[in-house]
């Protein structure tokens, strides 16, 4: 993606990046009116390259350009914000609803039920700063509206489904992650160590971020904790969502960050397992959440114990009486521990000795 040639005709305000599509005539013309939320008269900072869209088809040529505007989007603000692949809708307030999943989940079908009764944001990626602020996205949204083969998905203003305008500042307020087919119980509170593995999952760029999964979890604390919605029809539960946001936080949960920092002991180590690097941790009590590289683990039990005492490289034995000063003497004890080293190590959690 470039920003060579002439000044794009349609220029779209996507998270707040000014993103230059080049297009003419026609084009031009039906994308200002997909895009009629979005269109601005900035500058573009950036400009989508549409040439390597291999179809004629205007349906497939306008769903790909809105995926290569996001995807510009995307890359604009990576190591900067929280990007999330969900919708988001706005109350009057500016009290913001992100509503997570992954493709398939339902988001567009949500968040068109969602925006009759609140501002629309985004269908399909939420981007948040670090004051928690929401980046809108108003793209066109995806509608499959002919139910014959093969089923392509059209690209429609917001302002022709006549979903509803959100202020002109608003904050992420609650979270949800959508889990169709799981079951009909609504909103569930869900464990933070479990709803930071799904989120990380639902992300782009989040391994830029700076402590990535501290941010995740100072963003869950300040919008009350997270919410799963198991559903089989959004609709049945369109006045649970928009009541979520009056509904009282999730008491908050404690929890302690372990950055990844230069004075980290890593391995290999002579004699001594040890920690693998990794990008960020964050302790909840008896779990941990862990990402090394771009993946996410939750440690749990024997797993926490021998992480977090391998702050100092260890040997087997040492790691054997610092889990029985917390629990005791185990017959057991030392098979457990060359268990959890081993599954551990698989993982690239940790590094035997030298």
């Amino acid at each position: 993606m470039g920003s060579e040639g002439a000044t794009p005709e349609v220029v779209v305000e996507a998270l707040g990046v000014a993103v230059g599509i080049p297009v003419t005539g026609a084009d031009a013309v039906r994308l200002r009116r997909q895009w009629s939320r979005a269109v601005t008269d900035r500058v573009s900072t950036t400009v989508v390259d549409l040439t390597g869209i291999a179809s004629e088809e205007q349906v497939v040529r306008d769903y790909a350009i809105t995926s290569l505007v996001t995807l510009a989007a995307l890359d604009a603000t990576a190591g900067r914000r929280i990007n999330l692949h969900a919708g988001a809708v706005a109350d009057d307030q500016g009290r913001a609803l992100a509503v997570i999943g992954p493709s398939g989940s339902g988001k567009t079908t949500a968040i068109s039920l969602l925006a009759a009764r609140l501002g629309y944001l985004s269908d399909e990626t939420v981007s948040i700063d670090e004051a928690l602020v929401v980046h809108p996205h108003p793209k066109p949204l995806s509608i499959i509206t002919d139910l014959e083969a093969p089923r392509l998905k059209q690209s429609i203003s917001p302002d022709d489904l006549d979903l509803r305008r959100p202020p002109g500042r608003t904050h992420l307020h609650r979270i949800v992650l959508l889990r169709r087919g799981a079951g009909d119980a609504g909103l569930v509170p869900v464990p933070t160590p479990r709803a930071i593995v799904e989120m990380v999952e639902q992300t782009s760029t989040l391994v830029q971020v700076e402590h990535p999964i501290h941010r995740l979890a100072t963003a869950i604390d300040s919008c009350g904790g997270v919410w799963g919605l198991d559903y089989v029809e959004f609709a049945d539960r369109v006045d649970d969502m928009v009541g979520l946001l009056d509904r009282e936080p999730q008491p908050a949960v404690e929890h302690l960050h372990h950055p990844f920092g230069a004075d980290a002991v890593v391995g290999p180590v002579a004699g001594a397992w040890s920690r693998a690097p990794w990008t960020d941790a964050e302790e909840y009590g008896d779990e941990l959440v862990l990402m090394v590289g771009d993946r996410v683990h939750v440690l749990a039990g024997l797993g926490v114990v021998v992480w977090l005492a391998l702050a100092t490289p260890s040997t087997p034995d040492e790691l054997v009486a610092q889990a029985q000063a917390l629990w005791g003497e185990h017959p057991g004890a030392s098979g457990l521990v060359a268990e959890a080293l081993a599954v551990m190590a698989e993982q690239g959690l940790v590094r035997p000795p030298a």
